[in-house]
């Protein structure tokens, strides 16, 4: 099998210009496919449908917001996994800031190490947004590659019903999986001298208000990486059951809290919203269990899900910010004791039969005894 020479070539480039002009060709196409979501929306939401609905009510909200689509741009995604997977150089680009391009932006060098603040901001280590501007792609405000990539990946990851909206999720998972097990990525991920605003997409849902935007805190970027992955676990627990993008999710929590522990970051995080969210899959999982089982080796995630919890038991004291945190988690997995009872009931009874589950669910059982 004959090696791509252009693949090599990726993989060696150390020129910073290059890398530069590479990760701002990719940070203008996907800034162009974020405007033009925001742009449909907008006119989604003035429209006569619209008015329609809030007449009648909020009944077929969620059935419509479905219908907003743009094309997504699955070769400008597998660029930024090539650059991100192969070079090690392309990951400072990542964190690189910048003013955020606007439509008539065309910058004719590389990003600037130190770029030109803009007018009445702070220096650009806080991407601030007043609440006149627009969410998404807003002239004056200061961003990064990653910041464009994680919005744009909240809004392809919304709806995966289509399989071309499914594969292109994947892809977006595979990028963060591969940006979250690098070391220098994970360190400016956490780093709180870099704190940004950064208004990912959220699937309407009739429970729920729409966050406002002016009431999100600066903070590291892992943060909205979480939040992008408990908006995934919430937001797809469905009869077709996107069990390998569940697995990448969850995976990447789990690298990111491994990181946390090695290097003792205590990451001011609203971690109840992960716990919540997890023991709510846990819960799926169990309510369907003869149709997922059906598909899916569903044990593995919930070991996965259950390994989270165990590490956050044994290891939280290294990484959670504050006393009050272990006590939140004690009183999160206390108050939601019979999800964890149940599963345990559920995993015993096929690990005791002599069934194809007999292994799965007898890993399950074992790695819940340090739970109950």
């Amino acid at each position: 099998q004959s090696v791509n020479p252009y693949i090599v070539k990726l993989s060696i480039v150390d020129d910073e210009a290059t890398l530069n002009g590479m990760g701002l060709v990719i940070a203008q196409a996907l800034s162009e496919y974020n405007r033009q979501y925001k742009d449909k929306e907008e006119e989604h939401q003035s429209g006569f449908f619209s008015a329609l609905t809030n007449m009648v009510g909020s009944m077929f909200i969620a059935d419509a917001d479905e219908k907003i689509s743009v094309q997504t741009n699955e070769a400008i995604l597998l660029a930024l996994y090539e650059a991100v997977h192969l070079n090690r150089n392309f990951i400072t680009v990542l964190a690189q800031s910048h003013p955020e391009m606007g439509l008539m932006t065309t910058p004719t060098s590389p990003i600037p190490a130190t770029p030109v603040t803009p007018l009445g901001t702070t220096p650009p280590s806080s991407d601030v947004i007043s609440s006149a501007e627009l969410p998404l792609d807003a002239d004056v405000q200061t961003s990064n590659l990653l910041i464009t990539f994680l919005k744009y990946s909240s809004i392809v990851m919304q709806d995966t019903k289509d399989e071309h909206r499914l594969h292109s999720g994947k892809l977006c998972l595979i990028i963060l999986t591969c940006i979250a097990e690098d070391q220098y990525a994970n360190a400016f991920l956490h780093d709180d001298n870099m704190n940004f605003r950064v208004n990912l997409h959220r699937m309407p849902m009739r429970h729920r208000k729409k966050a406002a935007d002016k009431n999100l805190p600066c903070r590291p970027l892992v943060c909205a990486v979480l939040d992008l992955m408990v908006e995934f676990i919430v937001t797809h627990m469905m009869k077709e059951f996107p069990m390998d993008l569940y697995v990448r999710c969850i995976q990447i929590v789990h690298k990111l809290l491994c990181y946390q522990k090695k290097c003792r970051v205590r990451l001011h995080y609203t971690w109840r919203e992960l716990w919540s969210a997890l023991i709510n899959l846990l819960k799926f999982l169990m309510s369907n269990e003869t149709v997922l089982l059906a598909k899916h080796n569903i044990f593995t995630l919930a070991l996965m899900v259950v390994n989270l919890f165990n590490m956050f038991i044994t290891y939280g004291d290294t990484f959670l910010p504050t006393p009050s945190s272990y006590d939140e988690l004690y009183y999160e997995i206390i108050r939601m004791h019979q999800n964890f009872d149940n599963l345990y009931s559920m995993v015993l009874r096929l690990s005791t039969n002599a069934g194809q589950w007999k292994e799965p669910a007898s890993k399950v059982t074992h790695a819940l005894v340090n739970i109950r």
